[in-house]
């Protein structure tokens, strides 16, 4: 259950960045800065407006973390269900589907383990015969 929610979230973020879920636009960076930690530089923070493509959004409130930019610099970018705004990248989509597909691996590995042997037993035994081979060459 723990993993779940991150599973969840990893899995919003990747519907957005491949462009299946949210409203597209533009983003115009009107002011930006890196945000130091420790000395050191991290994250570019931008503030800006968002413009639907349709026009039917308008938010010029809109900030993003945005690696490199600077002020004046404008990005295609799709709103997130769960808030903000992101690029729509290739290479974001497949690493956020690499990370939904393994922390949601864990998340079933856990809940797996979290059973009684007994539900364990039952759940085995509905499921194909090598899914949970490993399993039952273990308990044998």
């Amino acid at each position: 259950m723990f993993f779940l929610i991150p599973t969840v979230m990893l899995g919003v973020l990747g519907t957005s960045a491949s462009g299946l879920v949210g409203t597209p636009g533009v983003f115009t960076a009107h002011e930006c800065h890196q945000e130091e930690e420790q000395g050191r530089l991290r994250d570019t923070s931008c503030s800006g407006v968002f413009v639907s493509h349709d026009g039917s959004i308008v938010d010029r409130e809109a900030g993003m973390g945005w690696i490199g930019a600077k002020a004046g610099a404008h990005a295609q970018v799709r709103t997130v269900p769960l808030g903000g705004y992101q690029t729509e990248s290739y290479a974001d989509t497949v690493l956020l589907g690499i990370l939904v597909l393994v922390v949601g691996l864990l998340s079933v590995g856990y809940a797996f383990a979290g059973l009684s042997r007994a539900t364990q037993d039952r759940l085995v035994l509905r499921l194909p015969g090598r899914a949970f081979a490993v399993y039952v060459k273990w308990r044998s």
